[in-house]
């Protein structure tokens, strides 16, 4: 919270409409945990609507993420796979939102 007020401050205006965001993942999955957890704390800062989906319940998403979970997918393109960082969670956000 603090963060997200510091980058309104410093000129980063906030974009009302939402940012549609997908993690492919499954249960008992310590990385998947960790994207969720990253996820949660930007929403301080971007307004993010998140889906969480599991490869489990999906065979095309399973043979296609089994290997690489979590997976984030931003509305737009953007994807990230495996260990997934605040960094290029921000980044990602960023590009989409055309703040970087």
């Amino acid at each position: 919270m603090v963060r997200g007020l510091i980058r309104r401050l410093a000129g980063r205006p906030l974009r009302s409409e939402p940012i549609r965001v997908v993690l492919w993942g499954k249960d008992d999955c310590g990385l998947c945990d960790r994207a969720r957890a990253i996820l949660d704390r930007l929403r301080d800062e971007y307004p993010l609507q998140v889906e969480k989906r599991d490869i489990l319940a999906d065979p095309a998403a399973y043979e296609r993420f089994r290997f690489v979970i979590p997976v984030v997918e931003i509305e737009g393109g953007e994807r990230l796979e495996g260990k997934i960082t605040e960094l290029w969670l921000r980044r990602a956000l960023d590009r989409v939102t055309g703040k970087g």
